[in-house]
This record gives C-alpha cells, structure tokens and sequence, in this order.
C-alpha cells in the first residue's frame, strides 16, 4: 500500500519540504538575544560600577573580552557535539553556567576575580546559546523562508541588547544594577524552557552519515572549508571594531559628550535599534537575489568610514549622523556573516558544524575589542584618535569580503537565492 505523503498545504512549502515553522525561528532568535543580554547587561552599568568597585579600564575590558576567550575556546567543539548528540542536553548546560555566573556576580561585585569566574561562566552558556540559536532557527526554515530566517536570527544581539538597555534605564539614575541581573535569571529560565521541546523536534542528533539533518564537514571539498575559514576571519576582524564600540561607546558618551548615565543609555540604544532594522533589511536584499559578498563588502566600508571621520564628529548633529551610518552598516554585516555558511554549502548544510567555525571568528573578535581599546586610549590620549585604527581593521575587513567574492565565484554560488 503507497505511503501517504506529507501534507506540504503551509505557506511557502515546496512539495515535500518541511513547512517553516515560524515558532522555531522565534525561539531560534530568543536563544540568542538571551545570550546577548547577558552579554550586554554590563555596559549600560560599567560607568557606575567602574566607580562604585574602581575595577580599572583592563579590568572592565576582561569583563567583557572572557566570555569571547571561553567562546574561542569552545564554539567548533560545541558546533560538532550539538550537530552529533541534539540540542536538549546544551540547553540545560548553558541555563546552568549562566545562572550560576548570575548569582556569584550578586555575591561578589566587588572581587575582580570572582567577577572573571562568574561572567567566564556565563560566556559558556553563551557560547551554546550562540550557535544554538542560528541552528534552530535555520533548521526551523523552509527553503523559500530560510533568508528571512537568518536575517531574523542575525538580529539577536540588537535585540539582547535593546532588552538590555530596556531593563537598564529605570536604575540609570539610582545606581542600582542589581535587578538586572535577577531578570537575565528569569529570562534564562523561562526562554530554555520553552525551547527545550522545540530544539529537540526541529535539530535531531546525527549519528552516522546516513542520519538526516547537515552533512559533516568533511564531506565537503577543501575550498570550501577555506572560504569558511574566510569568513571566520572577516567575523574576526568585524567583531574586533564592532565589540570595541559596544563595549566602550557609553563610557565615551559620558567622558568626552558629557552625558549622564540614562542619556548615554538612551543614545547608545540608537545604533542597536537601527541594527535590528537593517539586519532585516540585509535579508530582503540576500533574498532578492544581492550577491552576499559585494553587500558585505559594502555595509563594512560604510562602519569604516565612521571609525575614520570620528576625529570630525564633533557636533551633536554630526555624531547622531555617524551613529545612524554606523548602525546602517552594522546592521547588514552579521546578516551576511549568518547567511554564509548556507551560501557555501547549502542552505541544508548550514549545521552547527559550520556555525561553530564562523562563531569561533566572532569570539576572536569579541575578545580583542574591548581589551584593545583601553591601551590605544591610553598610548594616543584622546578618543578621536582611536577611530582611525579601528577604521583600518574594518576597511581589512571590507577588502577581505571583496577576496570571499573571488572564492565563491570560484565555488560556483555567491546567492543564497
């Protein structure tokens, strides 16, 4: 008797495809912008806890570049085990490091190094939650959806941080940072719940190569091995200047622009809201056929261009402008960044394999940015004369992307239309 096949009827499902499921995607993107908060709860507090704890600039810079070292040290172990063994058992590991890191923070803010341990805990749960969530949410997308899927998970960090601020700037004024913290718990506890039963339906364990799910790695030709390993290195150098400017643009809007504390909080959630807007953006554009590397190439050169005009943005007109440029590009960036593992090897086989690789080039980056910018403030004397050296990383960046064009020519795809 023929086997009936599955019904296909759901909008966008190509006969015999898995339709989207939307709710998938969502808690794709939930994971992430979970592991961003926790990421970014700290900046929006770091000038009153620089002087209610006198940590020092390094000390802060650590803060922030360990969950990045930890992230480095794990991302293509974690990729390969969650395509291996499923999802379930990651999520309830990373629950655990970051509510752990949590509560050793509440107990110990004013001890450098138990604050290293706790938030070096936190970036484990992290790192899962960072390769966790793209995985769901790609493995939860159609074919016809999987752009808007990717454009849609590559707004986690935006959003994290967004919810962040959110969070934040009632306590600004009091100095109370506490109860941001009690939040990233709660959050913690309710978002992994919930997709727990969905990581385990739409990312199955891959035993063998007969499995269904992402090819490994292996079986793909050496070049195409290299052009991930390309793109590991633009999201290093990317993530170095970007991660710079999250980490340290509040402390600069207070130093050199004289603003309090829910001014700068205000100000800083600026560039993130235009994020999130044009990573969507980025996706309709990848979607409707733009060749991803010429795109990337191009929403780089116009964050450089900021780094290098920062010495003239002087006026409060000219510095809102470099911010809305800045976050214009920023935005697109990692949308192109997410959609190239499915350019390179199919949108099938973008696993947590290939994830993980790229992920290990954002946590380079992530763990350079913040500690780089102290000693360069401190060897040049002022702000302005930083632009200039972290628009250099993100003009290599640029011309690196223009070098991904030539290989995925070579590869015979550069849409992931």
């Amino acid at each position: 008797m023929p086997t009936k096949p599955a019904p296909t009827d759901a909008p966008g499902a190509a006969p015999g495809e898995t339709p989207t499921s939307w709710l998938g995607v969502a808690l794709g993107l939930s994971l992430g912008a979970l592991a961003a908060y926790h990421f970014f709860k700290l900046p929006p507090v770091l000038p009153f806890l620089l002087q209610q704890y006198d940590y020092g600039l390094f000390a802060a810079g650590a803060f922030m570049s360990i969950y990045a070292a930890v992230g480095l040290a794990t991302s293509v172990l974690l990729g390969s085990r969650l395509q291996r063994y499923g999802m379930p058992p990651f999520l309830l590991a990373a629950a655990l490091f970051l509510i752990l890191g949590s509560i050793i923070t509440l107990s110990a803010p004013e001890n450098i190094a138990l604050m290293l341990l706790a938030r070096g805990l936190e970036g484990l749960g992290f790192a899962v939650l960072a390769i966790a969530g793209p995985v769901l949410a790609s493995a939860s997308a159609s074919h016809r959806h999987k752009t808007i899927a990717i454009a849609i998970i590559a707004a986690w960090i935006p959003l994290g941080q967004l919810i962040a601020l959110a969070v934040a700037h009632p306590f600004a004024g009091s100095g109370d940072w506490r109860p941001i913290w009690w939040v990233g718990i709660g959050l913690t506890v309710i978002i992994i719940a919930l997709a727990w039963r969905t990581g385990a339906r739409h990312v199955p364990r891959r035993r063998g190569v007969t499995d269904g799910g992402p090819a490994p790695l292996r079986d793909f030709s050496r070049h195409k091995r290299l052009t991930l390993v390309l793109v590991a290195a633009i999201f290093t150098l990317w993530s170095t200047e970007m991660f710079a400017m999250l980490t340290w643009l509040p402390q600069y809007l207070v130093d050199v622009r004289g603003l309090g504390a829910e001014a700068a909080i205000l100000v800083y959630g600026l560039p993130a809201l235009l994020v999130l807007i044009f990573n969507l953006v980025g996706g309709f554009l990848l979607r409707a056929g733009v060749p991803l590397a010429p795109l990337l190439a191009f929403s780089l050169v116009l964050q450089a261009a900021v780094w290098f005009l920062l010495p003239h943005l002087n006026g409060a007109l000219y510095g809102l402008a470099g911010l809305v440029v800045f976050g214009i590009g920023a935005g697109m960036t990692p949308t192109c960044l997410f959609a190239a593992p499915g350019v390179i090897l199919g949108p099938a086989n973008a696993g947590g394999s290939a994830f993980g690789i790229i992920m290990t080039g954002r946590s380079t980056g992530v763990l350079l940015g913040p500690i780089l910018l102290p000693p360069i403030l401190l060897a040049l004397g002022a702000w302005s004369a930083v632009g200039p050296i972290f628009g250099s990383i993100c003009l290599a960046a640029a011309i690196a992307a223009l070098g991904l064009g030539v290989m995925l020519a070579r590869g015979g795809r550069a849409t992931l239309s």
